[in-house]
């Protein structure tokens, strides 16, 4: 461990840099592994030491913290207090079932599979949303508009996890409202990776250009041109990588709006009715988190609530993304990562 250096900062995620900044504004020590970058801590002017991991720095509970992890567990909790989010079901991969029944045959046979998601969607209705359980930054988000579809995006999922959430397709634009003890303090849309037509160009090479912008600003790829949700999200709106968008006109590339994959934002913080704030801090509330970033779908949320709709909660909400957009959010989320410092030491 040892004091984070500018070369170290140049490489790792912008989070260090803020913290190294609102160390130094408190009067602290900040240690970070010199290799990666992603565990540390801080030393208070009483010498304790807070651990850090990725971008939690300690003020939640561990409890708190795995149950905001787990997507159909938050769904339910919310959903306990009266908070609207989506309807949906957790699926387990057939590979899972088959290492339950070695250990308990009678807990593998009741685990719901494929099939199962197939009954639901076909109940509530289609599309569905397919996700990882648990995972973050959008992650392997797909939209599935029937039975075959389903099927096929299931199977491409459980290569890589082998618990998923299928639910309900809410649509509405997407907000994050990051909730501090009991306040919002930042609050902003996503909006979805997209390209605009020039009534000339094919979509393939606009979806290129999009990428390799993506690329270099986010420092590495975080979606291809080989993904299938591309595909998937162009076929639903009738077109291809062989289409030419009229002039000005935008076409959607992901059915998620993370700031990861692409999205960009635009800020509404003290902007949005009190009300949407409290549904915010409710939620934060409902799963005992002191720090959270709550993700709601919603057709106008700075004019109504009608129709708002908890997507996610994330208890490790990252800043990177709203600081690099301006020197404005720089400032802005320093602020933020100041104060949850202060707050994790006890120290103001």
């Amino acid at each position: 461990m040892s004091r984070p250096d500018s070369k170290l900062m140049a490489r790792t995620a912008p989070f260090v840099r803020m913290l190294s900044e609102a160390a130094e504004a408190l009067g602290v020590s900040l240690e970070m592994d010199s290799e990666y970058g992603f565990v540390g801590r801080i030393v208070d002017t009483k010498g304790r030491r807070h651990p850090i991991f990725g971008k939690s720095i300690g003020l939640n509970t561990d409890a708190a913290a795995h149950i905001a992890a787990d997507k159909d567990y938050t769904a339910r909790w919310l959903a306990a207090d009266n908070l609207q989010t989506p309807a949906g079901r957790i699926v387990f991969s057939p590979a899972y079932q088959d290492r339950m029944t070695l250990r308990n045959a009678d807990t593998a046979a009741r685990l719901p599979g494929p099939e199962a998601a197939v009954a639901f969607a076909e109940a509530q209705g289609w599309p569905v949303i397919v996700k990882p359980n648990t995972g973050s930054e959008g992650r392997d988000i797909r939209l599935c508009t029937d039975r075959e579809h389903l099927l096929a995006d299931l199977r491409l999922a459980f290569a890589s996890d082998d618990i998923l959430r299928v639910e309900r397709h809410v649509p509405g634009r997407d907000y994050r409202l990051l909730v501090l003890d009991g306040r919002v303090v930042l609050t902003y849309e996503r909006i979805p990776l997209s390209v605009i037509g020039d009534g000339t160009t094919r979509l393939a090479k606009l979806v290129d250009k999009a990428l390799a912008e993506l690329r270099e600003r986010h420092r590495g790829a975080k979606i291809s041109v080989e993904d299938p949700r591309l595909h998937h999200r162009l076929a639903a709106d009738g077109r291809n990588f062989e289409t030419i968008l009229p002039k000005g006109e935008s076409q959607r590339l992901l059915d998620n709006a993370n700031l990861s994959t692409g999205g960009t934002l635009r800020d509404w913080t003290g902007e949005l009715p009190p009300e949407t704030e409290a549904l915010a801090i409710r939620a934060a509330d409902s799963l005992g988190l002191r720090l959270a970033g709550v993700d709601i779908l919603a057709p106008a949320l700075e004019e109504a609530m009608e129709g708002a709709t908890i997507l996610e909660v994330n208890s490790a909400p990252g800043l990177d993304y709203f600081a690099t957009a301006t020197p404005k959010n720089w400032s802005r989320a320093r602020s933020i990562v100041t104060e949850m410092l202060r707050l994790r030491i006890g120290e103001g």
